[in-house]
């Protein structure tokens, strides 16, 4: 059986995960929210616009599906609009119009195609007088199969052109448009590319994730079933250190025992939680935590005045801690002591008691040494 949930893990890790730089768009949360890629699109897709391209993503576009497609930049007058409201009162997201052509453009980045694409098409048709020729395309991240989406497209005259045919035709065709005075759109428009060709990367890791769970999905069932009962066998050792530990057992000085459930707090693990007054100013608490990979004794500040008073004044108490400040480790929080998740509980409990004692002792000095008044503590 073990050998079984090893293959099943090596397969699990032979799937594509490869890293990416993230762009910039992805940073900005806007990866792929349709009208954001739609207004980056109306931008490039007019020649006149200050990016200096000309009609580089016009013609890569266009020329996918008419190869005699021209635009003359000095002669032709353009018009791109956003959000064109249609003859049924819908919107089409894109509508070129140059001498020579109605373009119509709807935009699909994950969505599912229930567009009313008849009437987008008559839409378009209507701005075809004199010359004009339509053209209308449903411009998709991936190429649509479902046959309700193929039927629709075809039955309105529509063409489904996937955005990787629209960059291969921009990056093939870049060349002849770059100048020393469009270096930032050239910029911008190839993190726009990355963006998108990382949306579509991360389609195919989730294709191949889809197969593999579909294919293993009993396995996986079954391992996830018993890493879940072995956790959870794991979590209970902090209900057995707590009857160990009997929560009358050092008061007055423990103002609060009780025990933490990461796990409804999306984390992975359990805790027996001490809280301590040494003042009304001052709370210290101590994380007995347990997870797969062992226990940890955690001591801490509830508060910033309370972990400077721990940190700049009781492990200046030479009697405080057992080995010097620098010898412990510091994750924000001053691990006391680790355990694999093997030792007897009763080790664990050792430990914990011998802090415990340790707080109790401090307070008893600091109040002899007048550094606590009797009055400030609970």
């Amino acid at each position: 059986m073990l050998s079984d949930y090893t293959k099943l893990l090596i397969a699990f890790k032979a799937i594509p995960q490869p890293k990416r730089v993230r762009t910039l768009m992805e940073i900005s949360g806007y990866p792929h929210y349709e009208n954001v890629c739609s207004n980056i699109l109306k931008f490039y897709l007019n020649p006149n616009e200050e990016h200096n391209l000309g009609d580089l993503v016009l013609n890569s576009l266009i020329h996918l599906i008419d190869e005699d497609f021209r635009f003359d930049l000095d002669f032709e007058e353009i018009e791109v609009i956003r959000e064109l409201r249609t003859i049924n009162d819908k919107r089409l997201d894109i509508l070129v119009l140059t001498n020579n052509y109605a373009i119509g453009i709807e935009n699909k980045i994950f969505h599912h195609l229930h567009n009313d694409l008849a009437d987008y098409s008559k839409t378009v048709n209507s701005y075809c007088y004199n010359t004009r020729k339509p053209v209308c395309i449903v411009l998709s991240l991936n190429k649509l199969t479902s046959p309700v989406d193929q039927n629709l497209i075809l039955k309105n005259h529509f063409i489904n052109i996937t955005y990787d045919q629209l960059f291969q035709n921009i990056k093939k065709n870049i060349g002849s448009y770059l100048r020393s005075n469009n270096s930032v759109y050239v910029h911008h428009l190839t993190d726009f590319i990355r963006t998108l060709e990382n949306l579509t990367n991360k389609t195919m890791e989730d294709r191949a994730l889809l197969t593999f769970f579909r294919n293993n999905s009993e396995a996986v069932q079954e391992l996830t079933d018993k890493f879940i009962e072995y956790t959870n066998s794991i979590y209970k050792k902090v209900n057995e250190l707590n009857n160990i530990l009997p929560s009358n057992e050092f008061a007055p000085s423990v103002h609060r025992q009780w025990i933490w459930d990461g796990r409804r707090e999306g984390q992975k693990k359990v805790a027996l939680v001490h809280d301590f007054k040494i003042s009304d100013t001052y709370h210290i608490a101590i994380d007995t935590c347990v997870d797969i990979n062992g226990w940890e004794i955690q001591l801490f500040g509830r508060n910033h005045q309370s972990d400077d008073y721990l940190y700049n004044t009781m492990c200046n108490d030479n009697d405080f801690l057992p080995k010097a400040l620098d010898n412990y480790e510091r994750n924000g929080r001053l691990i006391f002591d680790k355990f694999n998740i093997e030792v007897e509980i009763s080790t664990v409990a050792q430990s914990l008691s011998e802090l415990l004692n340790r707080i109790e002792d401090y307070k008893k000095r600091a109040e002899e040494r007048s550094m606590i008044t009797p009055a400030e503590v609970q």
